[in-house]
């Protein structure tokens, strides 16, 4: 059992590490990632600058702690900006990283995610568009190790009007071409989409191109850790995937599921 994406009072996270640890154990997850929020606009979801230091000495801490069966990894979420590689490569580079989760919570100055009041200036085929442009654009930079929750513009029942077929595989293909994984984001059963994220179409492009694949609860609290894996689990097996993928120090590692 592998949970690599969850948030903690350091970003925008209810609980501490220790709540999380603590409910990991309880859940059998034997390894498990903290990614709290890196943003470079200034939201109030994301890690403050000056306590950057402070979340790598806090997981150094946390590895170095006997844990029984449990593994730390130490991950961030951090969002991605077109023609921003730069500043972000320069805010990686100073962390000592098991891997960085690239998400995309904007587009343009718009914050989609949190955000409701531009629904409808575009018909939801253009949002698309836009959309998976964006996470391409996020496939080919570089930065990343994972693409996370790879389909969130339909967080808020936003579905296409017509067949985006084509913006899913050629996502689906750029991915693959540049060596990435794509977690099984169990977060999207509790918004009002009301399915994972990447929906199963994505999932059968994914296994088509035989890209790897991960789990992340997305968990903001310490009951969210590990949330629907099972189902999640048995999704992934249904479509001929048999072993999940984490990251130490930014080298993938292979376990069995």
């Amino acid at each position: 059992m592998i949970d690599l994406h969850m948030h903690t009072v350091l970003s925008d996270g209810k609980d501490n590490h220790e709540s999380h640890i603590k409910m990991a154990l309880q859940k059998g997850i034997e390894i498990m990632g903290f990614t709290d929020h890196i943003c470079l606009k200034p939201v109030n979801w994301a890690i403050r600058q000056e306590d950057l230091a402070v979340m790598a000495e806090k997981i150094q801490d946390l590895k170095d702690q006997n844990w029984g069966p449990l593994e730390i990894r130490f991950g961030v979420e951090m969002d991605y900006f077109p023609h921003k590689e730069k500043e972000i490569a320069q805010i990686i580079s100073q962390l000592p990283l098991d891997y960085v989760i690239g998400s995309i919570h904007f587009i343009d100055d718009w914050n989609y995610d949190t955000d409701k009041s531009l629904y409808g200036k575009w018909t939801n085929d253009e949002l698309y568009e836009m959309y998976f442009d964006i996470v391409q654009q996020a496939a080919k930079s570089g930065l990343f190790d994972i693409i996370g929750h790879m389909d969130l513009i339909k967080k808020f029942r936003i579905w296409p009007e017509h067949s985006v077929d084509h913006l899913y595989e050629r996502t689906v293909k750029t991915i693959a071409e540049n060596n990435l994984v794509v977690e099984l984001n169990t977060s999207g059963v509790d918004r009002p989409c009301g399915e994972f994220f990447p929906n199963e179409q994505i999932i059968g492009l994914l296994r088509k191109y035989e890209v790897p694949m991960t789990l992340g609860s997305d968990a903001h609290n310490q009951n969210q850790v590990g949330r629907h894996f099972h189902e999640a689990i048995e999704l992934l097996k249904s479509y001929g995937y048999n072993e999940l993928y984490a990251f130490k120090k930014r080298k993938k590692e292979r376990y069995r599921i």
